[in-house]
């Protein structure tokens, strides 16, 4: 409606008299290992870097730009002053958004965030979408399509060619030659996001080569009126430019220096066709780079240029935040600052106190430094006195544990050692007394013999004093044979029935004692035969058990050699028979019968 055209027209005209190139700053924040921050955010506009310069009266660098970000802003606070650049890429300009900076001091993530905190692509087609449904009509209507390419060492690559071959194609610059890319037709957010997700995938995860090629996605809208037949093409330009750092570099060697040098002359004609459009020359250098070529409808005339710098705050990059800071004034055609008249005399007015300070905290720090040296002196001391403790402990651990192995070993043999001599012990005696229990029987027999030995002898007496009686009274009768013949053939008789029964008696008590003899030798060689096994079988206990064992030999010896002992009490009357044939010759009995 001409309502709504007149709305389009007031708002893209206020754009234009505040001018067509916008330059915001952003900083990152700092990350735990990147030291002290020299970039400070007096005002929402002005940048001031401390250069550490202590040649100038002012060291202290102030910038000036459309926009200044400190860390603390995140991604929504940054896309509410890009909505403007949107709405008028919608309104039928072509708008053009650079992302410029060093390698990691935050492009990508400002123009593709991250899934807690969308970045500029996904906002920028969000916030298209919402304004074309609050703008469309049953009359009218708007179609986007999307197309993704990078440029690397001045040739361009088309991302999106992989992904679908009948996909359209789409001129990209306005001189010659024109560049023919692939686009794809997207409806939604999601669409959106899948087909930049496919190209980023094409483009592979070669970090080296991506921070020098420029990335470029460009947002095509299409607007259609069905009564008037008006139709109104205009282009959102999205581009993360390659690391500003090989503007710096100067020891490289390879393939690397001719990337560097091409991202280097791309960067610089920018700068120029900026700081020409911002300058307001006759003559913009369009032909100077292939990005400025192909980007050549979204800078100057009626379309809209902004560009993010983003910048690392740490100490250690401040000539690349110098270097990129000037190159973004000098394309918003600006100069830096040393601050108004009113802050210079206030810095003069302090110089002389500063300086005294200065030179206090001097001192001071020439101190703590002696000190910290000595600390770090003793610290060192401290650790080599540990060092030297440790290895001691390490050391004495392993004699420890050295000792406590041959102590275990050791141990375990003295166990083994004792579980044998227990088991030895054992068997000894269960020996001992069974040997106690064969010489109690040894004892018993021993005594019935001794009795019956006895008993022998005493028999013997009785029929030695009646062949002494029987001798006598023969004498008696001898020396009256004549009176006596009568009674001597009955005495006679007599006589030879005594002689017989005796001789019978002598016989059985020689058989007697002849066994007995034998008995006690089978018993004594029994005996011996034990105790020398018993004194084989045992070695290292057998000193132990000798004291018990020794007594029992005597009491056998001494049971053996009892019998004769008991015989000796009548060494007249009896001594061991040897034969038959001796029998009359050993006895007095038997010297009588003869």
């Amino acid at each position: 409606s001409p309502l709504i055209n007149e709305k389009k027209r007031l708002f893209n005209d206020l754009l234009t008299a505040k001018g067509n190139v916008k330059v915001f700053c952003r900083a990152r924040p700092l990350f735990e290992d990147e030291g002290p921050s020299v970039v400070e955010f007096p005002e929402d506009c002005t940048i001031c870097v401390n250069t550490g310069d202590d040649t100038l009266s002012n060291p202290k660098k102030e910038f000036e730009f459309d926009r200044v970000y400190g860390p603390h802003v995140g991604q929504a606070s940054l896309f509410s002053d890009v909505q403007p650049f949107v709405q008028s890429a919608l309104d039928g300009s072509n708008v053009s958004i650079f992302a410029y900076g060093q390698t990691h001091a935050g492009k990508t993530y400002t123009m593709e965030g991250s899934n807690q905190d969308r970045g500029l692509y996904a906002r920028c087609f969000e916030e298209l979408i919402d304004l074309a449904n609050s703008d469309s009509v049953c009359t009218s209507q708007f179609s986007f399509s999307v197309s993704v390419c990078e440029l690397y060492n001045e040739q361009i690559r088309d991302l999106l060619s992989g992904c679908q071959s009948n996909l359209p194609k789409i001129n990209m610059g306005l001189r010659e030659p024109v560049i023919e890319v692939s686009q794809e037709k997207v409806d939604n957010p999601s669409e959106f996001l899948r087909v930049l997700k496919s190209a980023f995938q094409n483009r592979g995860n070669d970090k080296s080569k991506s921070n020098v090629t420029h990335l470029i996605v460009s947002i095509h809208i299409c607007y259609s009126n069905t009564i008037t037949r008006e139709k109104v093409i205009s282009k959102l330009s999205l581009v993360d430019l390659a690391g500003s750092e090989g503007l710096t570099v100067e020891d490289d060697n390879g393939d690397h220096v001719t990337d560097l040098l091409h991202v280097t002359n791309s960067i610089s004609a920018l700068g120029d066709v900026l700081s020409s459009l911002t300058s307001k020359k006759d003559t913009i250098p369009y032909e100077n780079s292939f990005l400025t070529r192909i980007l050549a409808d979204s800078l100057g005339g009626s379309s809209k240029t902004l560009m993010i710098v983003n910048i690392s705050p740490s100490a250690r990059n401040l000539s690349e935040i110098m270097s990129c800071l000037s190159y973004a004034a000098r394309a918003r055609n600006t100069v830096p600052s040393l601050g108004n008249r009113d802050t210079i005399k206030k810095w003069r007015d302090l110089a002389n106190d500063a300086r005294k300070e200065v030179l206090e905290k001097e001192r001071e720090t020439q101190r703590l430094k002696q000190e910290v040296t000595g600390l770090k002196q003793a610290l060192k001391e401290a650790n080599d006195q540990c060092v030297l403790l440790y290895n001691e402990v390490q050391r004495a651990w392993r004699v420890s544990f050295t000792l406590q192995s041959d102590l275990k070993s050791e141990n375990s043999m003295v166990a083994d050692k004792h579980k044998i001599e227990k088991e030895q012990n054992s068997q000894l005696r269960i020996q001992i007394a069974q040997l106690s229990q064969i010489e109690q029987e040894q004892k018993l027999q021993a005594q019935q013999q001794d009795s019956t030995i006895q008993n022998l002898q005493s028999k013997v007496k009785d029929l030695e004093s009646q062949l002494s009686e029987a001798l006598k009274s023969d004498m008696t009768r001898s020396r009256d044979p004549l009176e006596s013949q009568p009674r001597a053939a009955g005495n006679t008789v007599d006589s030879s029935a005594v002689t017989k029964k005796l001789e019978e008696e002598l016989k059985k008590r020689d058989a007697l004692i002849e066994r007995l003899h034998e008995e006690n030798e089978k018993l004594f060689d029994r005996l011996t035969e034990k105790s020398n096994a018993g004194s084989t079988q045992v070695s290292s206990p057998s000193s132990k058990a000798s004291p018990t064992i020794q007594p029992a030999d005597v009491d056998r010896k001494n049971s053996v050699g009892a019998l004769p002992s008991s015989a000796d009490k009548n060494e007249g009357a009896i001594t061991v028979v040897k034969s038959s044939s001796e029998i009359v010759k050993t006895t007095p009995a038997g010297e009588y019968l003869t």
